[in-house]
């Protein structure tokens, strides 16, 4: 029976976190919700309003429709490949760790020019997008651990552009805060790197017992 309730508590994680994410966006649409009381900005955090870097991760940016199905489409791949607490660490570092290093380097900037980035300090920055690149980071790291041949790593290098191009065709007003989002893919791919030999060892599913068990189902389902 356990191959049969991993994929559907799985799908019940995505749809939930989808579904939470997306009544936060409904009561920020009509007004329920502020920006100003759920959005981290540099300025913000540097007054140790920290929680902002938590709740500025339950709301999707616009176009909000687009960023719903992004986020339930490479949460549920990740998870196909990936152990759950290995994505959940994924997305807490890609949206949170990620934001702090960007807002430490900005407040380095600004120790030697008191002037520089001035223009985002006060800019609200919030959605799903730097949980999306993280795991990305994840999905790409395993597909490079997977597939070795030259031709399939280029596949997947070109995969990660063509995403990074997506999300910029729906926003193409960045700001250097959207650097955050090179830095949480790279902390996706660092945690499924390291999570792989700690999954060996702890006796986690890992994605080759996930694929096996999909297989089974599918199976099943055919007979």
């Amino acid at each position: 029976m356990r191959p049969q309730r991993l994929p559907t508590a799985r799908t019940a994680g995505v749809l939930g976190a989808t579904a939470i994410a997306g009544l936060v966006t409904l009561a920020n649409r009509i007004g329920w919700i502020g920006i100003s009381s759920i959005a981290a900005t540099p300025s913000a955090i540097a007054k140790g309003k920290v929680w902002l870097l938590l709740t500025s991760g339950v709301i999707a940016d616009r176009p909000w429709l687009a960023s719903l199905l992004g986020f339930a489409i490479v949460a549920s791949a990740a998870l196909a490949v990936a152990p759950v607490r290995a994505v959940v660490a994924a997305a807490l570092a890609g949206h949170v760790l990620a934001t702090l290093a960007v807002y430490g380097a900005l407040g380095v900037a600004r120790e030697f020019d008191k002037d520089a980035f001035a223009s985002v300090l006060h800019t609200p920055d919030l959605g799903l997008s730097a949980i999306i690149a993280a795991w990305i980071g994840v999905v790409s790291q395993w597909f490079w651990r997977r597939y070795r041949s030259p031709r399939a790593r280029v596949l997947d290098a070109l995969g990660c552009v063509g995403c990074a191009l997506i999300g910029f065709a729906f926003r193409p007003d960045v700001t250097v805060l959207d650097s955050e989002h090179i830095v949480a893919f790279a902390m996706g791919v660092a945690i499924a790197v390291w999570w792989r030999p700690r999954a060996k060892r702890s006796g986690e599913p890992r994605s080759d017992d996930v694929d096996r068990e999909l297989k089974e189902l599918l199976e099943r389902a055919r007979t």
